[in-house]
């Protein structure tokens, strides 16, 4: 097995560095180090703020994501995390006053759930591992997993090993951490605290020395998750994504053409366990190994009748894509039938709906752009407008509260706001929904449930 090097040319990583320092030329100003993470699986984005002011960089801080280590000036600062709700509303979560002693490191993570998210604060001192060491701070950011225990080996068993964490609570700060081991090769395997049962393995890992990391272990909510966290490893600079080694993607597949009969999915020429005879309007998922896939779609009835042809789709781990069948079928010689691939987030958000709109219908797309209308009370006018300018075969994302809406597909320039399609549709904070205009006008628009914070939630729905 070669080792995966921990860097971020590897690890897909967002960086939000910056500098707080104060324009005074006193050089000896005393300094400390900064880094805020949102670790709260079900909150919206949120804003960082240090006294009364956004930090720069920092305005749309979403799930996963960390700053840099930012330097600021030592002393007491008021640190609040602003949520992002829909419109131009927020609302404040977290107001805390701290105090940076100088030459020390602070990290301030969001952790638990939105209803009851909370700070965390870690610190250490400001001192750079030397070149053959890497040090290593820990923070379990998952309320709903015990105590754990964490090893650091390469051993391929772990039966007779002693964790190098052993017992690590949720938003503990261990008296024990950080903690300097020597530059090389490491693999991470987390357990419940007592067992031996693998919860979470990284795979070997290549520790450059001098690296000074924060690792926290936060709510898996990608798709295909295995493994009930990921790593978010910190380096001063970015943060990356790091994700258990048997992870999967989630792959979804609509069809959405009016006039083509059921429909199944086939990868290297044969047909896709749990995705053969698709009818019209349905959505279908699938948890799959990461990779490449050699991927087509026939007719049920006669695989040779092929009318989608997709080589080497690429699905990565942690990843959810939806791919939809859009077009006519007319006949088997002249169908205009096209995929249309679209990466998802159906990360659950816990103040507020949100809700994908698809442009699936290939007649509307005909007539012109359209507009996407949401009305409380089904009166339509220019204010109600949620998208505009929509063509065929476009989607975007609109977060709504929740509520009772009537949906309306209008073609753009229609000054009498005559829908050619509408429909009622209930959406409640914390759910994720898909809806699809087709070319079924006698049906109405399409609501597909993507995910939904009530786990009894009817996994698909279509409004009248």
């Amino acid at each position: 097995m070669n080792a995966k090097p921990l860097t971020l040319a590897v690890i897909s990583a967002i960086a939000l560095a910056g500098c707080l320092d104060s324009d005074d030329d006193d050089t000896t100003t005393a300094t400390s180090k900064l880094r805020v993470t949102h670790a709260s699986s079900d909150a919206p984005l949120v804003a960082i703020n240090l006294n009364g002011e956004t930090v720069d960089g920092l305005e749309r801080v979403d799930y996963q994501v960390a700053s840099g280590l930012l330097t600021i000036d030592s002393g007491a600062y008021e640190v609040a995390v602003e949520a992002l709700l829909t419109g131009e509303d927020t609302l404040e979560v977290i107001n805390e006053n701290l105090d940076f002693a100088p030459d020390m490191q602070y990290d301030v993570f969001a952790v638990g759930q939105t209803a009851d998210i909370a700070p965390v604060v870690l610190s250490r001192e400001d001192i750079a591992p030397t070149g053959d060491e890497v040090r290593l701070d820990v923070l379990h950011a998952h309320p709903d997993v015990p105590p754990v225990d964490i090893y650091l080996t390469t051993d391929d068993e772990i039966t007779d090993v002693d964790p190098a964490v052993p017992g690590l609570g949720f938003a503990i700060d261990s008296d024990i951490l950080p903690v300097t081991v020597g530059a090389g090769t490491y693999r991470i395997r987390i357990t419940v605290s007592g067992s031996k049962d693998i919860a979470f393995d990284s795979g070997e890992l290549d520790l450059a020395g001098g690296s000074d990391l924060m690792i926290s272990a936060v709510p898996n909510v990608g798709g295909g998750a295995v493994s009930p966290v990921n790593l978010l490893v910190a380096d001063g600079e970015a943060v990356a994504v790091l994700r258990n080694i048997g992870e999967k993607a989630t792959v979804r597949v609509v069809h959405a053409v009016d006039d083509a009969p059921a429909v199944d999915v086939l990868a290297s020429g044969a047909p896709v366990d749990g995705l053969t005879n698709i009818e019209f309007k349905e959505f279908r998922s699938l948890d799959v190994d990461a990779g490449s896939y050699d991927l087509a779609v026939a007719a049920s009835s006669d695989n040779t009748l092929v009318v989608i042809e997709a080589p080497g789709v690429e699905f990565t781990a942690g990843s959810a894509t939806s791919i939809y069948a859009m077009g006519k079928l007319n006949s088997i010689t002249d169908e205009t039938i096209e995929p249309v691939v679209i990466e998802e987030d159906l990360r659950s958000v816990a103040t507020y709906a949100k809700v994908r709109v698809v442009h699936a219908s290939p007649t509307a797309g005909g007539l012109g752009l359209v507009n996407i209308h949401a009305s409380a009370d089904g009166m339509f006018s220019e204010s109600t407008v949620v998208l505009e300018g929509v063509d065929f075969t476009d989607s975007a994302v609109i977060n709504v509260p929740a509520g009772t809406y009537m949906l309306a597909v209008i073609l753009q320039g229609d000054d009498t706001f005559t829908p050619a399609v509408e429909a009622t549709a209930m959406v409640e904070n914390g759910g994720v929904y898909s809806v699809v205009a087709t070319d079924d006008f006698a049906g109405g628009l399409l609501l597909n449930v993507d995910n939904s914070a009530d786990a009894d939630a009817d996994a698909d729905a279509e409004t009248e």
